[in-house]
């Protein structure tokens, strides 16, 4: 759900991809469990803590309700769990394109300034 909604189109560069899918990683494991005891390293992509901490921030501001959503109501749960299987997870480097979800985006080294489609 997160991914879905977080990841665009226009995404800059692999690493920004990265950086977006691993906060959401982070967040979808703190969510779950029953402390935030994760270590922070694996899931930095950038130098900068503070980008990671700011995105954090927004996608909790942006979709906490959705979140909380999947615990308060089955039927919610039970949807977001259907099409997160018949989505699945797919990487296909062919053309430079990778299937996330069900969405797919153009996969480019950072600083080219271009994207393949």
């Amino acid at each position: 759900m997160l991914v879905r909604e977080l990841v665009e189109e226009d995404t800059d560069c692999e690493q920004d991809l990265q950086a977006v899918v691993l906060t959401c990683l982070y967040l979808s494991y703190s969510y779950m469990g029953n402390e935030i005891s994760y270590p922070l390293k694996p899931f930095l992509v950038e130098d900068s803590k503070d980008r990671f901490w700011d995105r954090c921030l927004e996608i909790v501001n942006r979709l906490s309700s959705n979140m909380l959503r999947i615990n308060a109501e089955p039927a919610y749960f039970t949807e977001i769990f259907t099409e997160l299987k018949s989505c699945g997870v797919a990487s296909l480097m062919a053309n430079n394109m990778a299937v996330m979800g069900c969405q797919t985006v153009p996969v480019v080294p950072c600083n080219t300034g271009t994207a393949t489609a």
